[in-house]
């Protein structure tokens, strides 16, 4: 039964590939690289029919019978199917989200990934671009009534994609060993995209200016916001349950707060009289610790001696089996991704053998100073090593190169869950300072906790906007007031909440859970706990649902 199982396995991830081949480029797949799908109704009709075909083919298989482990990939393989399906049936995205329509992070992937010498990843990406034109002309048709939010952010990032057709790739097509007519051919599909990018922004850049265009309002409303949660974070929690929840742990995390600073309000306001609101006293400390940041030119530089840092900690502490080897670098934030949040992570693909796993920051150079200064207080010298934690080792960075690594079937990597990855990386957090990260210093314990109310707020936010309808003030006076954020973290988070759904609610929600899972775990092991034997257990599942490791890890 488990041979044919994972036969099947190879079978349709190879067959999901070919029908999804932007996600394929993602995932290093490089069988279906030259293909390009063109969003006309064909294609979602088509979509409709592989999910249904394949999760009847699925359910042919006797679930008792498996393994474990297979019944995980059974699991993951049938909750990706049904996402599919009601992603194009029920949510529709593809109709009012013009940022869905991008080619410049499949392309950069395609020029940058090391899977091929560079002539032959530029034939690929020719062959990649023949029906470029075509592909923007289809989005244009079958945008209905978009936001105005997923129509700027359209905008902004098809602008940044121009960078990717710029002048280092030109150069790359003179200086390579391509004939002249493969570089003629090339350069010309490369200038059809570029004009096929100009058409489809200034179309939407039109509808922006046009006062009397109706945008569709960004709010997914209670019904799709509460099945999108099910899809997308696969928990047992309800989406109303991960509200009240956090609701509840954001007055934990304040009086927590309350008891550091008013232990620190002597060092930094000597004989000064307190304040009597104990939300005004943990502010005005800290304002303080926010003075202490890097320039905007420098905060690339100090993010990289960061990660160097962590990596001795959590091998001198024992914390895990890092593998000293696997290339991790810092970089500014490529254009075509910006304009979401300021730092991100970006995996090794699962199916490629070589390459590095990127931590990534916005430039905050290029932004207006005001903006710039506002962000660096947010992610000043104690945030950015909470930043440097989550982003990269040992959260997001390190968790994507065990994702790699596991063996034997690319399920649990490829169809990587949300609130897995998300809850693991604000886990570190914690984990990091409750092993000696910073000394026990009460600075960073209050930026902690400054931080674990950001991933309460995330919650709240998300699920406020979408389904009980809260303003853009009740927003700014959560995150001023309660959280202590600064303007610019709050113009993006709510920026943030507008371009996206449920995604919010994965940090606290993922974390949540793999703190109920280490303490059962703690509790069935006795004596015999101990913490890097559970990282190790844990990440060996690559980035399934925590709920299915749950099951694994406790049998």
């Amino acid at each position: 039964m488990d041979s044919t199982f994972n036969n099947f396995q190879l079978v349709f991830l190879d067959a999901y590939m070919k029908e999804n081949p932007s996600f394929a480029i993602g995932m290093g797949y490089t069988k279906y690289f030259e293909l390009l799908d063109i969003p006309d109704g064909n294609l979602y009709s088509r979509k409709i029919n592989f999910s249904k075909i394949w999760l009847d083919s699925l359910h042919g298989f006797d679930y008792a019978g498996l393994t474990d482990e297979n019944k995980i990939n059974y699991n993951i393989v049938q909750d990706q199917l049904k996402s599919d399906l009601w992603y194009v049936n029920n949510l529709k995205i593809y109709q009012w989200d013009p940022s869905t329509y991008n080619l410049g992070g499949e392309c950069y992937s395609l020029i940058t990934q090391d899977y091929a010498p560079i002539d032959d990843r530029l034939k690929i990406l020719s062959a990649h671009l023949r029906d470029a034109d075509k592909y923007y002309g289809s989005a244009l048709q079958i945008i209905d009534h978009p936001t105005r939010e997923h129509t700027a952010l359209a905008v902004r990032q098809n602008k940044g994609s121009l960078e990717v057709f710029g002048n280092s790739l030109m150069d790359s097509i003179k200086q390579s060993s391509l004939t002249k007519a493969e570089k003629d051919s090339l350069e010309a599909r490369v200038k059809k995209t570029i004009a096929a990018i100009n058409n489809y922004v200034s179309v939407l850049e039109k509808k922006l200016a046009d006062p009397h265009y109706l945008f569709r309002d960004f709010r997914i409303g209670k019904k799709l916001f509460d099945e999108k949660f099910k899809y997308d974070i696969g928990s047992d929690y309800t989406a109303e349950e991960i509200f009240a929840k956090a609701d509840s742990a954001k007055h934990y995390y304040h009086r927590q707060m309350f008891a550091i600073a008013s232990q620190l309000w002597v060092k930094y306001y000597g004989e000064l009289k307190k304040p009597q609101d104990s939300l005004a006293l943990i502010q005005k400390v800290l304002d303080k610790i926010a003075l202490h940041h890097a320039s905007p030119k420098n905060v690339v530089d100090s993010a990289s001696a960061l990660i160097h840092r962590l990596e001795y900690f959590i091998i001198n502490r024992n914390l895990f089996n890092y593998d000293t080897t696997a290339s991790l670098k810092v970089r500014i934030m490529p254009a075509f991704a910006a304009g979401v949040a300021l730092a991100s992570a970006d995996f090794l693909p699962p199916f490629q053998k070589s390459g590095s796993t990127y931590y990534n920051i916005a430039d905050l150079s290029k932004m207006p100073a005001a903006d710039a200064e506002s962000e660096l207080k947010e992610t000043n010298n104690y945030s950015l090593q909470f930043l440097s934690i989550h982003e990269g080792i040992p959260g997001h960075c390190l968790q994507g190169i065990y994702n790699n690594k596991i063996s034997g079937s690319k399920t649990k990597s490829v169809f990587g869950n949300g609130a897995m990855v998300e809850g693991w990386a604000v886990y570190c957090e914690q984990m990091m300072m409750e092993n000696g990260w910073g000394g026990n210093s009460p600075e960073l314990w209050l930026t902690l906790y400054k931080w674990k109310l950001r991933e309460c707020s995330n919650v709240i936010v998300d699920y406020g906007l979408h389904c009980l309808n809260y303003s853009k003030h009740g927003i700014h006076e959560l995150l001023k007031k309660e959280t202590f954020q600064e303007e610019g973290q709050i113009s993006e988070k709510y920026h943030r909440a507008t371009v996206s759904q449920v995604q919010l609610c994965s940090y606290f929600t993922g974390y949540s859970q793999i703190v109920a899972l280490k303490a059962a775990y703690q509790e069935k092991t006795g004596s015999a706990y101990n913490l890097k034997d559970f990282h190790e257990k844990f990440l060996s599942y690559g980035c399934a649902p925590v709920k299915y490791i749950r099951e694994m890890m406790l049998r």
